[in-house]
């Protein structure tokens, strides 16, 4: 795909920091998935064979499973509202834009499940609830400054996010809920691939 062709004349995005002194830039999509989707992929699935975090996933997961059929339609309302945004916006519903927009979920799933559920709840038995939140996400915020290179700036409104994330799940105890909330956000943050973002930086 013609988006997968990283863009080497980009020095610096809109979140991520410069190019390293060994030429070192997130400019695909491709990029982005190995270097941070399977990063967070492989975070998840390692909690998930964790037997302690089975009750943690119960507990979470409750109002999904009592009401499936509302959080399919937040989800498609919420896919529509993407649709409409980026042809507002004047971008083409591509087949690598609808990618995208699952690898968005994606990752709102595993970083949700990891971060802010499984994470946490093997920590707070040992520092309590407060403490485990916040290591949690400065594990999170840490990851992206790694994986995506982004500014530490950036990274700080991801600490600060995930911590309003972790509130909302110990409010709700709804892990559906705050992978959608997630999901919008994050969206909002990135409604395109990189490499897209980077060559309307450099068209300008």
């Amino acid at each position: 795909m013609s988006d997968d062709v990283p863009n080497n004349s980009a020095q610096e995005g809109r979140l991520q920091r410069k190019a390293s002194v060994k030429g070192s830039f997130i400019s695909t999509f491709r990029q982005v998935f190995l270097r941070h989707g399977l990063t967070m992929g492989f975070i998840a699935v390692c909690c998930l064979i964790l037997p302690e975090v089975s009750q943690a996933i119960a507990w979470s997961s409750s109002p999904l499973m009592s009401a499936p059929i509302y959080y399919f339609g937040v989800s498609v309302g919420l896919l529509l509202f993407f649709f409409i945004f980026l042809r507002l916006k004047g971008h083409q519903l591509t087949q690598t834009q609808v990618a995208w927009l699952g690898y968005l979920l994606f990752i709102s799933v595993v970083e949700e499940f990891a971060f802010r559920l499984m994470l946490p709840s093997l920590l707070v038995g040992v520092m309590g609830i407060i403490p485990a939140a916040v290591l949690s996400n400065v594990l999170f915020a840490s990851i992206h400054y790694i994986t995506l290179r982004w500014k530490l700036i950036n990274c700080l409104g991801v600490f600060f996010g995930g911590m309003g994330l972790s509130r909302l799940l110990s409010n709700t105890e709804d892990i559906a809920l705050v992978i959608l909330v997630h999901w919008f956000f994050t969206f909002l943050n990135t409604p395109t691939s990189p490499n897209r973002q980077a060559q309307a930086v450099v068209s300008e």
